[in-house]
């Protein structure tokens, strides 16, 4: 479930994800899951976390599906953290699933997807590491 659907500007993010490639799939899993996954308001593409605890810790796993600007072949859903100290805009980045798109639509397996949820889920435990995890990313990512 998106436990955040109603706040501001997270229904535009929603609409607008809408018509990323592989974005109705993702949206349908975040909105009928069970896990309590909140959208970022004003983040390019979709990002998103889920409102679990790790080891007693709020979870700071990050999943963010979004088009490299200079690839119409791919779509990508990086897995990140975002930086514990409030003003740094640095990110550590574990590495992205590459979703390859035909004439624009995207060929997403969901045995894949609910890998990374899952990984997500875990914290980016390294227990749970999809084995469609790529670690060389070759494109920019954006904010």
């Amino acid at each position: 479930m998106i436990v955040n659907a109603g706040e501001a500007g997270v229904g535009e993010v929603l609409e607008a994800a809408a018509g990323l490639p592989a974005g109705p799939a993702i949206l349908d899993r975040l909105r009928n899951g069970e896990e309590p996954f909140f959208v970022v308001a004003g983040a390019s593409g979709l990002e998103w976390g889920v409102a679990n605890e790790v080891r007693g810790v709020p979870n700071r796993a990050r999943l963010k599906l979004f088009v490299p600007g200079d690839r119409d072949d791919l779509a990508a859903v990086v897995a990140y953290k975002p930086s514990q100290i409030s003003w740094s805009r640095d990110r550590y980045a574990y590495g992205v699933l590459e979703i390859p798109l035909q004439d624009g639509e995207a060929a997403l397996d969901p045995a894949d997807l609910e890998a990374w949820i899952a990984f997500q889920v875990s914290g980016f435990h390294p227990d749970s590491r999809p084995a469609t995890l790529v670690r060389q990313i070759t494109y920019d990512i954006p904010e």
